[in-house]
């Protein structure tokens, strides 16, 4: 755990697990202790949550209370600056925290699983410095669900404490900086137009370089910016029961929250596609053996490259009724994980049978 005092100084604490029984009532993000003869020993960490040298453990001789009397700041922030990122004026084997408002976010690539858990915008400060904020796992999600509910929003100005800093050499020979969240996905805390007091400063300051029209400034962006694809399809699509959809009349997208009950293990759960446009290829015997034709007007051709792709059918249910749905490659690629070729390798590799069921699928 991280500790943090009414001075603001910072430090690493653990607690090995014979004596977290002790504790565990205590332990709690923002909970305010009075500890008592806590050992001090080297942080030896290769990566530390905090630039410090050492840390605390909370062992058999250490007393814990709760404190109703903390005048301290609620988090702590200890906020770099972008110059000293760039510059490289930094423990790097640490974390940082940093501030800043978005000027520029990458559109991520919606067919491929990866991109979907990650978010990367370009950040900058007042100071006219930039550096990229990359967001993985829960935290590109959270930064979604703000999105979708704070669609209007004007200017989007980030925080990240316990980031982690890599940098990578580009296209053009410069090095760029990247600030992510580190340890997994619980460590780092994200804050997007919060009610911070840091936020809140940022914020008045910023408005007053572009009332100032101080043309080096570079312009926040409004918040809708930040939207994906999936973001732009949960806003604008109606979420629906399943009992409502036999009333839809015309072709649509929707939304069901719906949970699979089962798949169809009676049915193909794969198709051999085209390559270019993924529909059923026709399967002829020509001289040369197995010959596959595209019967669309684009692929009209004998010869294409026949890819086995999912086609699975599952029954779902609602709390108003169960419907039949069908997966289909991009979406059974992201829940197995796998691809169809090597589902089918699986099952070629345990002598199965062409077409049966693959074990793998029942984990849906």
């Amino acid at each position: 755990m991280v500790l943090m005092d009414e001075d603001e100084n910072r430090i690493q604490a653990t607690i090995y697990k014979q004596d977290i029984f002790r504790f565990k009532r205590f332990l709690k993000e923002s909970s305010t202790l009075t500890i008592v003869n806590p050992s001090v020993g080297l942080n030896g960490s290769n990566y530390r949550v905090i630039d410090c040298s050492n840390k605390l453990v909370l062992g058999p001789n250490t007393h814990v209370n709760p404190c109703q009397e903390f005048d301290g700041r609620m988090f702590g922030f200890k906020m770099i600056s972008f110059e000293s990122l760039i510059n490289i004026d930094i423990y790097l084997k640490s974390t940082v925290d940093i501030i800043g408002h978005v000027v520029h976010v990458f559109k991520s690539n919606a067919s491929n699983v990866k991109d979907k858990n990650k978010r990367t915008m370009e950040m900058c400060d007042l100071n006219e410095n930039c550096v990229y904020l990359r967001l993985w796992d829960h935290y590109a999600l959270e930064l979604s669900k703000y999105v979708i509910e704070h669609f209007d929003e004007g200017q989007t100005i980030i925080v990240l404490q316990f980031g982690r800093v890599k940098y990578y050499t580009g296209s053009d020979g410069k090095e760029k900086v990247y600030v992510s969240n580190s340890f997994g996905s619980n460590v780092s805390r994200f804050f997007i137009n919060d009610f911070l007091f840091e936020i809140k400063e940022y914020k008045n300051s910023l408005l007053g370089l572009l009332n100032s029209n101080d043309v080096s400034v570079r312009k926040p962006i409004p918040v809708k910016m930040l939207s994906s694809v999936d973001d732009e399809f949960l806003r604008a699509t109606v979420f629906f029961n399943i009992c409502d959809i036999c009333t839809i009349i015309f072709p649509k997208s929707i939304i069901i929250l719906s949970t699979i009950k089962t798949i169809c293990p009676d049915t193909e759960w794969y198709y051999i596609g085209c390559n270019t446009c993924s529909r059923k290829l026709m399967e002829n015997n020509g001289e040369g053996g197995k010959e596959y034709e595209c019967k669309t007007v684009r692929c009209n051709v004998l010869g294409v490259l026949p890819t086995p792709r999912f086609k699975i059918k599952i029954r779902v249910q609602d709390s108003t009724g169960v419907v039949s749905l069908t997966l289909f490659d991009r979406d059974a690629k992201m829940l197995t994980n796998k691809t169809t070729s090597e589902l089918i390798d699986s099952q070629n590799e345990n002598n199965i049978e062409n077409g049966g069921f693959p074990a793998e699928l029942d984990g849906l």
